[in-house]
């Protein structure tokens, strides 16, 4: 077990969403149905991160205003950021990233998928 599995728990609890393994990345996938949310894996110095789609408005602010949220790895930097997990110990401010998240995918899918998922 390693000390970030509690993210793996937070996500997977979530209404609609599904895990993927991606190898070739060795990243852990999540997905709102069909609208990816959230990957966990390394950045290329190896360290852990979590990647969280996010609106480009809060985005941007997040990276001004807190060292340990840098654009999205490998991702589109405007509208994904990635939390440096080792230097970041608030778990309440990974959490709300993580709801913030999954309600940017969710609002991506078609409204009858939304309205399946309900609220949240």
């Amino acid at each position: 077990m390693s000390e970030f599995d509690w993210i793996r728990d937070e996500i997977s609890n979530l209404p609609g969403v599904t895990y993927s393994f991606k190898e070739e990345w060795e990243a852990e996938r999540y997905h709102v149905i069909d609208q990816l949310m959230a990957m966990r894996g390394t950045n290329k110095e190896g360290k852990p991160i979590l990647t969280l789609k996010c609106n480009a408005e809060k985005s941007e602010q997040l990276r001004a205003e807190n060292l340990t949220v840098v654009p999205g790895y490998y991702m589109n930097k405007r509208v994904w950021i990635s939390v440096l997990l080792e230097d970041e110990q608030n778990k309440d401010f990974i959490r709300a990233l993580i709801h913030h998240a999954y309600l940017e995918a969710k609002n991506k899918l078609p409204k009858y998928k939304q309205a399946e998922l309900g609220t949240f």
